[in-house]
C-alpha cells in the first residue's frame, strides 16, 4: 500500500499534529532514510491526499532515491520511402514531448502543489532541475537506400526520483492527523544529462505492402 497513517493525536489541535511529526522524524532517525508502514482501514486515495497537499499545515516530500537515464527507443517523425533505383535523400522534422509521469496515475501539471513540492525537494537533494512538459525538434536529411525505408529513432535523456510525502492536518482528515504517501516516484525529461539521449537512423528493406502502398 502506497499511503500510510500515524496514530491520532488525543489532542485535536495544530500544534499536537506539529509535535506528532517531530516525535515521527525522530522514531525514524534524522535522515528519514525509510517510510512509515501503513495500518489504515478506512483512508483516503493516494489522488485525494496529493489534492490536500495544499491544504495541509505541512506537506512535505522526502527523497530516497534519483536516476539518470535513457527513455525507451520511440520512432520520432515520419518514414521515409525510397521507390527509386538510387540512395535518395528525405528531409524529416521531427516534434516530440516529454511530459512528467508518476507511479500513482495522478496528472502532473505545473502550478499543482504536491508537484511544486516534489520539484522543490528534489532540486535541492539532487541538484537537478526538474519541468512538467519539455518539446525537442529537429530536422534531418537521411540518406535513403533503393527499395528501402528510413525513419528516426531516439531514446530520451529521462531521470527519476522516489521517496515519500508526508502531510499534517491541524484538523482530523479521515479520523488522522497525519498521513504519508510511501513509494511516490515520478520520470521526466533530464536536460542535465544530455548525454544520455541519441537520435539514430535506422533502415529495412520495404515489405511488397509497403511497396504497393508507396511505389504506386
Amino acid at each position: 500500500m502506497r499511503f500510510a497513517l500515524r496514530s491520532t493525536p488525543t489532542t485535536p489541535s495544530r500544534r499536537v499534529a506539529r509535535s506528532a511529526g517531530a516525535v515521527t522524524a525522530l522514531a525514524l532517525g534524522a535522515s528519514l532514510m525509510a517510510a512509515p508502514q501503513s495500518y489504515a482501514a478506512d483512508s483516503p486515495s493516494i489522488r485525494e491526499l496529493l489534492n490536500a497537499c495544499d491544504s495541509a499545515d505541512v506537506c512535505e516530500f522526502h527523497p530516497q532515491s534519483y536516476t539518470a537515464y535513457t527513455g525507451p527507443a520511440h520512432q520520432v517523425g515520419s518514414t521515409a520511402y525510397n521507390c527509386a533505383s538510387e540512395t535518395n535523400q528525405h528531409t524529416v522534422t521531427w516534434f516530440d514531448t516529454t511530459s512528467a509521469t508518476n507511479s500513482v496515475g495522478v496528472a502532473i501539471e505545473a502550478g499543482v502543489e504536491f508537484w511544486k513540492v516534489y520539484k522543490a525537494s528534489v532540486e535541492v537533494s539532487y541538484s537537478h532541475s526538474w519541468t512538467t512538459s519539455h518539446t525537442d525538434s529537429e530536422t534531418k536529411t537521411l540518406n535513403v537506400r533503393p527499395g528501402y525505408k528510413g525513419w528516426l529513432q531516439r531514446g530520451t535523456a529521462k531521470q527519476k526520483a522516489k521517496g515519500w510525502y508526508e502531510l499534517h492536518f491541524g484538523k482530523r482528515y479521515y479520523g488522522h492527523y497525519i498521513w504519508y504517501i510511501n513509494n511516490y516516484e515520478a520520470a521526466g525529461w533530464d536536460q542535465d544529462h544530455p548525454q544520455n539521449g541519441y537520435v539514430n537512423f535506422k533502415d529495412t528493406v520495404m515489405t511488397s505492402g509497403e511497396r504497393a502502398a508507396h511505389c504506386g
